[in-house]
């Protein structure tokens, strides 16, 4: 199954994760134990091949759902089959390009930084930090996992930095231009007060067009296999 086609079967699994996973997310919090279980596994020459598939559980698929959602509307509290799709093609892409070797690997300090600057990114996009506290609560995601998602996010970006096209970093010219043209949440802002903001909206969007565009290279070498299928 080539990942066109895998995504093909998403809806069934949106909605196992929208009533399957949430009805296990209320129960835990009656009893306050959680059996998660695997939504999808896929694998693809950069991950090793299907010698070693890789595994996206129900809990985390649902999570990152739910931040799509919120990224798109942030008044959103449930996602759809649209969500699921966006999530797993950014979980698995981020997969793919953390996993591609640098001839520089980057050191624990600068993975660090890129990957507090991505979450500020995330926390602006939807909404805020309590946003991401209570979305996180909701399915059963610890701190540690969030910052486990935040890791891979930097390394994939510091990839797509060093080997495709800088995305990291953008100049003042830049932001300035951005900040003029562009659909962005902050008009009616003065540029010097919106510019921390601007930063991370831009650096987050070009980081997700780089994603987007590296999976339709990519697309018929991976694999990708709902455990419902």
């Amino acid at each position: 199954m080539t990942a066109r086609g895998a995504f093909g079967a998403l809806a069934p699994l949106a909605l196992v994760l929208a009533l399957g996973w949430g009805g296990a997310a209320k129960s835990a919090r009656a009893d306050e134990q959680l059996v998660d279980q695997v939504a999808l596994r896929f694998y693809a020459p950069e991950t090793g091949g299907a010698a070693r598939p890789r595994f996206v559980s129900q809990r985390i698929l649902s999570f990152e759902a739910r931040l799509e959602a919120r990224a798109e509307d942030s008044t959103l509290d449930a996602f759809q089959e649209r969500h699921v799709r966006a999530a797993t093609e950014r979980h698995v892409t981020e997969e793919l390009l953390a996993s591609l070797p640098l001839e520089r690997p980057p050191d624990e300090a600068e993975t660090a930084r890129v990957a507090v600057e991505l979450r500020g990114a995330l926390v602006q996009r939807i909404g805020g930090a309590d946003a991401l506290a209570a979305i996180a609560r909701r399915d059963g995601i610890e701190e540690g996992e969030i910052g486990v998602m935040m890791a891979r996010r930097a390394r994939a970006a510091l990839y797509v930095e060093r080997e495709i096209s800088p995305i990291l970093y953008p100049t003042e010219e830049q932001l300035r231009e951005v900040f003029r043209t562009a659909p962005h949440p902050f008009r009616g802002q003065k540029f010097d007060d919106a510019r921390p903001l601007i930063a991370r909206w831009f650096v987050d969007e070009r980081l997700r067009g780089a994603e987007a565009a590296f999976l339709q290279s990519a697309r018929t070498r991976v694999k990708i296999v709902p455990t419902h299928a």
